[in-house]
């Protein structure tokens, strides 16, 4: 079984970074939303070799620490290719929002789809298409784990106010997820605020009702 650890990076949106790893230190990062320094002394501490970095959608709250972790790590990078015009445009992934910093672009990245599976540690990641907070936002379904970005938070669901959102296409992609639990009772790992469990938001959030 993959472990998942929890990293702070120092984002004022506070946007979670989730490094999933096995017993050989091999390990998959979950946006990289903060500090990319803190990033890096997180994993040379741990000992782990970074191969992965799955973005759950193109705000740069969620990938701001990716450039300077992948050219250092050699991690592969994977948006959804509704997304992946935000990796270089500091307009459209909203850097200006929310950071005073500057802008650092994700040039080399692999564009994913509803339906693909990523491969870790001989682990079969699944790729689900969660549009609704961005157009190429993406839920990761990993053993009995879901990594739900800003698609669905404990007991809420992310913006739909932002360019490309929509309401609708989230509450669809609300009951996709709601369809899962015929599967398993999944960990939720949220893209922010604590994890929570799918039986759980199926029976209180308003939004999967």
């Amino acid at each position: 079984m993959l472990r998942v650890q929890s990293v702070r990076l120092g984002m004022d949106f506070q946007s979670n970074c989730y490094v999933i790893s096995n017993d050989s230190g091999e390990a998959a990062a979950v946006d990289i939303g903060g500090n990319p320094d803190e990033m890096l002394k997180f994993l040379d501490k741990n000992n782990f070799s970074l191969k992965k970095i799955l973005l759950t959608h193109g705000h740069y709250d969620h990938f701001r620490g990716v450039a300077a972790v992948a050219e250092k790590t050699g991690a592969e990078v994977y948006i959804h290719q509704e997304d992946a015009i935000m990796m270089t445009h500091s307009g459209k992934s909203l850097a200006t929002y929310v950071s005073s910093e500057d802008f650092e672009p994700v040039n080399e990245y692999t564009v994913i789809k509803d339906g693909d599976t990523i491969e870790f540690s001989g682990v079969p990641i699944r790729v689900l298409h969660t549009p609704g907070h961005t157009k190429g936002g993406v839920c990761y379904i990993c053993e009995d784990k879901i990594f739900s970005g800003d698609t669905l938070f404990r007991r809420s669901i992310g913006r739909t106010d932002f360019p490309g959102g929509s309401y609708d296409e989230l509450i669809d992609s609300l009951s996709k997820l709601s369809e899962l639990i015929k599967e398993n009772d999944y960990i939720v790992f949220p893209g922010h605020e604590t994890a929570t469990t799918l039986s759980y938001e199926i029976e209180n959030n308003p939004y999967m009702r």
